[in-house]
């Protein structure tokens, strides 16, 4: 079975298998805020609350989101909007005055203002082509040990789902269902025995795959992120907190930023560096402008310049921000280019990656 369950908030969808995803609304935010001010007080805080969320989405980064660079986004956040609409709400909301009506502000942001604003400061610009997790999540009560997935939901996979999404982490679930406990245990999610763990994601086809589990005994809380990554590296992540929740809080960041800090570059002048890039199999000019178009999406790419064609073979100048094996890692997420490494005799083996066209994207 090559389906996948993406979990979005409490609702559980089925989609196709694929490898990355495409996450959108990078720069648009939706906030909901009590009635006790005016209009244009309600809209700054809005501005300056979406702002934030923004942020945090396309730079993969929530603890850099803070101190006197948030007060500087805020600040500019009236300028950056491109649209917004507000709308009332049906139900009330908490306020200090009681429970009052409520609006919801839909804000999007322009693009190159954010971009420029976290390039500004030093921090990556991750884009929207993302990888997809596959998440086990194993919680313990008292010394009960229970694993969530979309035949066995619990408060707390969802939990984890909403705050992911938040950051833009595209988080799926395993059924459980029949296959999936022959493939594994409780036990091997909780000990993070690696090798039962990855066998067992095999059948999801996503990107990669986490466990993460939580403890709760005696009032306790503790818990463990484990990320197994592509290309077989593995990360571990100690969380503690007062609740669940903070957990939860703690493990979604340390997955965003363990994923922002292999896809995304800081975009300046002194991180570009150029590099050639060949693929083989292009038979045709819609292909070569395909590939063309794709290597231009990928976000740390600046600019892409045909060199030569060879017959089937076309080489581009690729300029990049950061190290190029963050352009590798890119690539890595769609199946339209298949590594093709050249000979080591090959004398253009030093000087030019080399890629497969597939077809497929």
């Amino acid at each position: 079975m090559n389906s996948r369950i993406f979990l979005l908030l409490i609702s559980v969808f089925f989609i196709s298998s694929a490898n990355a995803v495409s996450v959108q609304g990078l720069y648009r935010a939706e906030i909901n805020l009590p009635v006790t001010q005016s209009e244009t007080q309600m809209l700054d805080e809005a501005f300056g609350l979406a702002v934030e969320n923004v942020l945090i989405k396309v730079s993969g980064d929530k603890n850099a989101i803070t101190g006197n660079l948030l007060v500087q986004a805020k600040k500019k956040a009236s300028t950056w909007v491109a649209q917004h609409s507000v709308a009332s709400l049906n139900e009330l909301l908490p306020s200090d005055n009681g429970f009052v009506p409520g609006k919801e502000v839909k804000v999007i942001f322009y693009q190159e203002s954010i971009d420029g604003f976290l390039s500004e400061n030093g921090l990556p610009v991750w884009g929207d082509n993302r990888p997809s997790v596959l998440i086990w999540l194993v919680s313990e009560s008292n010394g009960i040990r229970t694993l969530s997935g979309s035949r066995e939901p619990s408060e707390t996979l969802n939990e984890f789902a909403q705050a992911a999404n938040q950051l833009g982490v595209p988080i799926y679930a395993p059924l459980l269902d029949d296959v999936d406990k022959k493939s594994i245990a409780v036990s091997d999610v909780w000990g993070f025995f690696e090798d039962n763990i990855a066998n067992a994601s095999k059948r999801y086809q996503t990107d990669s795959a986490a466990a993460l589990k939580i403890s709760n005994y005696a009032g306790h809380i503790g818990g463990s992120l484990l990320v197994l990554l592509k290309n077989g590296e593995t990360e571990r992540f100690s969380l503690s907190g007062e609740t669940p929740s903070d957990i939860v809080g703690q493990a979604s960041i340390a997955l965003a930023k363990t994923f922002s800090s292999r896809y995304a570059s800081v975009r300046n002048r002194l991180s570009a560096s150029k590099m050639n890039v060949r693929v083989a199999g292009v038979i045709s000019y819609s292909i070569m402008n395909k590939v063309q178009s794709y290597l231009e999406s990928i976000s740390v790419v600046r600019d892409v310049t045909l060199v030569q064609v060879d017959g089937e073979k076309v080489e581009f100048s690729v300029e990049i921000d950061g190290d190029k094996q963050k352009l590798f890692n890119s690539i890595s997420l769609s199946r339209l280019l298949i590594n093709a490494p050249l000979n080591a005799l090959d004398p253009d083996a030093n000087r030019v990656v080399s890629y497969q066209y597939s077809g497929v994207k």
